[in-house]
C-alpha cells in the first residue's frame, strides 16, 4: 500500500470541509416558497396571459426539479395558484386578495397590466407585506414603495426610459423635426407612456399636431381616426393593447390616409398576431430588449419542449421566468421564505460584483450562495442588475417590424444614448 501524499491528504480534508460547510448552510436554509402567478388568464389578456403564467410554472418547475436532484429536501417551491385578474383592476385585487388571503403565497408574479398590478399592490400585496414582481411598465409602479422595504420590483424597463427609446427611434426614422401624431388609450399605461413620449419628442425639436386619448371600450373610434389623419403627418405613434388597437386601425385604413410604414407602436404592438390578433405591414415598435440574455435561447426551447400545447411563445415572459429565479435565489441568500427578508436580497443577487450565473448553472449557483458567494443571476432578458427602489436598469431597445407574410421580427436593436 502507498503512503498518501500530504497533498492528496490536505485536498481530501479540504473537499470533506467544503461539504461539510454546504450540509451545514443546507440544514441552515429550510423553507418552502409559495409563488402566486396574476395575469390575464381569459377574454382579451388570454394569448399573453396564458404565456405569462406558463413561463412562470416553468421557472418553478424547473427550480423544483433541480433542489431534488440536489437532495435538498428542506427547500421546496411550489406554484400554489393562478388567478385570472381579467385585465382590469378591480379583478385583479379580487384575485390578489386569494392568492394572499386563502393561499398563503410569500410572492405573486404579475400583473402585466400597469393598472392591475397598482391595484393590486396597493389593496393586496404591500399592505400585507408580499413581494410582487410585475411586467408591468408605469413608472409610478415602483413609487408605490413608500416604506422601508421594497416589495414591488419591476423586471421590466419603465415607460419613462420606453418613452426616450422611441422618440429616438423615431428621430432616427422620421428626423427630429417631424409632425407626429400621437394616440393613446386612456388609462395608468397610455397616458402615462404618451405624456413621456411627449416630453421627449417636443424637448427635441419635434411636434405633436394631434394628440389624442381614446376609451378604448367605445362603440367605435371613427372620429380619433380622422383627427389623427388630418394635417398630413410626418408619421403616427399609437400606445395600446393589439385587441383594441384593431378597433382604431380599421377606421384609420378607411380613411386611406393612413401609412402604416410610418406608424409606430409601443411594447404591446411589436408583434399583434403572436397575441391573438393582425399585424399591419410596415409598422414598427419598440420593446426593452427581453431577449439579451445568453440563456435566451435555452429558455425559448424549453417554453416550446414542456409549455402547455396551443400556448404562444412571446419573448416579453421572460420577465416572469426570470422572476422565480430571483426570488429563489433571494430567499435562498436570507434563508427564508418571508417576504421582507427575501425583498433585501434581490439587489445582491442580480448585481456585480459576482460570479455570473444564468437559470441553465443554477444548481452550481445555488451551492455558491449556501456557501457563503456572491452571486450575479443574469436571467434570459439580460443581466437585470435590480435598482434598490424596484427597477431595473435597461439600456437595450428592440425594433420589431410587421412583415408583409403577416409576421413579425425584430430588424434593429439600440442602444439608449
Amino acid at each position: 500500500m502507498h503512503a498518501r501524499q500530504p497533498w492528496l491528504t490536505l485536498f481530501l480534508a479540504s473537499g470533506l470541509l467544503a461539504a461539510a460547510a454546504t450540509s451545514a448552510c443546507a440544514a441552515d436554509a429550510s423553507f418552502t416558497l409559495k409563488y402566486g402567478v396574476l395575469a390575464g388568464l381569459t377574454g382579451d389578456p388570454a394569448p399573453s396571459g396564458q404565456g405569462w403564467n406558463a413561463s412562470a410554472k416553468l421557472g418553478i418547475d424547473y427550480i423544483a426539479a433541480t433542489l431534488e436532484k440536489m437532495k435538498l429536501t428542506g427547500l421546496k417551491v411550489e406554484l400554489t395558484d393562478s388567478q385570472d385578474s381579467q385585465g382590469t383592476p378591480q379583478q385583479g385585487v379580487e384575485a390578489a386578495q386569494k392568492l394572499v388571503q386563502i393561499d398563503g403565497v410569500n410572492v405573486i408574479i404579475g400583473d402585466f397590466y400597469s393598472s392591475v398590478t397598482s391595484a393590486a399592490a396597493t389593496s393586496v400585496a404591500i399592505p400585507n407585506g408580499i413581494i410582487m414582481f410585475t411586467g408591468g411598465t408605469n413608472p409610478s409602479l415602483t413609487k408605490l414603495n413608500t416604506g422601508s422595504t421594497t416589495f414591488l420590483w419591476q423586471p421590466v424597463a419603465a415607460d419613462d426610459e420606453q418613452g426616450r427609446a422611441l422618440a429616438q427611434i423615431i428621430a432616427g426614422a422620421l428626423g427630429a423635426k417631424a409632425k407626429v401624431n400621437v394616440a393613446a388609450r386612456n388609462d395608468a399605461y397610455g397616458s402615462s407612456l404618451a405624456a413621456v413620449f411627449k416630453e421627449q419628442w417636443t424637448k427635441g425639436g419635434g411636434t405633436i399636431p394631434a394628440y389624442v386619448l381614446y376609451n378604448p371600450q367605445q362603440p367605435t373610434l371613427d372620429t380619433e381616426a380622422q383627427q389623427l389623419v388630418d394635417g398630413a403627418p410626418d408619421g403616427w405613434l399609437f400606445i395600446d393593447f393589439c385587441q383594441t388597437f384593431e378597433k382604431l386601425a380599421q377606421p384609420l385604413a378607411r380613411t386611406g390616409k393612413w401609412d402604416m410604414a410610418k406608424s409606430f407602436g409601443t411594447d404591446t404592438l411589436n408583434d399583434c398576431r403572436s397575441r391573438g390578433s393582425k399585424n399591419y405591414p410596415g409598422m414598427r415598435a419598440t420593446q426593452a430588449n427581453a431577449s439579451s440574455g445568453a440563456s435566451f435561447p435555452a429558455f425559448k426551447a424549453l417554453f416550446t419542449k414542456d409549455a402547455k400545447q396551443g400556448i404562444a411563445f412571446q419573448p416579453f415572459t421572460a420577465e416572469a421566468f426570470d422572476s422565480t429565479f430571483v426570488v429563489f435565489l433571494a430567499a435562498l441568500a436570507a434563508k427564508s421564505s418571508e417576504p421582507a427578508k427575501i425583498a433585501e436580497h434581490v439587489v445582491d443577487v442580480t448585481n456585480d460584483p459576482g460570479t455570473p450565473y444564468t437559470f441553465e448553472k443554477l444548481e452550481d449557483a445555488i451551492k455558491a450562495v449556501m456557501a457563503g458567494q456572491k452571486i450575479h443571476f443574469v436571467g434570459a432578458t439580460g443581466p437585470l442588475n435590480f435598482s434598490p427602489n424596484g427597477r431595473v436598469n435597461a439600456l437595450a431597445y428592440d425594433i420589431w417590424q410587421h412583415m408583409p407574410d403577416g409576421t413579425a421580427s425584430v430588424v434593429k436593436t439600440i442602444t439608449l444614448n
